[in-house]
């Protein structure tokens, strides 16, 4: 009888724990929808390009989103192997990363945007997490 209690008393142990520490896991993030534009229009000649987001003072921390045909971007974070939606508090630096699947689409993005875009400490594009409304960035074409 003591074996059976016993291995009720194992179970609901490992039940217990796998409740309190298997569910999701993981920092606190903010939904981030945002929009890229370009001069003033949409932008979409770098459609399918990426924006990436650094966490101030952590620069491991990163966040990033698909840029669509319409400009429109939503943050998603990578954190222990497990993607999160959104980014986590705090004050963020962007930058874009061209994507090389689409050589037409890498060459009109490389025209189109001055390569200061391309580095954290050049693009001057930033933003704030949790946002009150959608982040807007702003770029300039050559």
């Amino acid at each position: 009888m003591s074996g059976v209690k016993g291995v009720k008393r194992w179970v609901a142990a490992i039940g217990l724990a796998c409740l309190l520490g298997c569910g999701n896991s993981g920092p606190k993030t903010y939904p981030v929808n945002g929009e890229v534009r370009l001069s003033g229009v949409v932008a979409a000649a770098l459609a399918g390009h990426i924006i990436e987001a650094s966490l101030d003072g952590e620069p491991t921390v990163r966040a990033s989103g698909v840029i669509e045909p319409d400009g429109r971007f939503k943050l998603e974070t990578l954190h222990a192997g497990q993607i999160l939606t959104g980014a986590r508090e705090g004050s963020y630096r962007a930058r874009i990363v061209l994507s090389d699947d689409d050589a037409r689409s890498l060459r009109v993005a490389k025209k189109t945007l001055p390569p200061r875009y391309f580095q954290f400490e050049s693009s001057g594009l930033s933003f704030q997490v949790p946002a009150s409304e959608d982040v807007k960035l702003e770029v300039q074409s050559r």
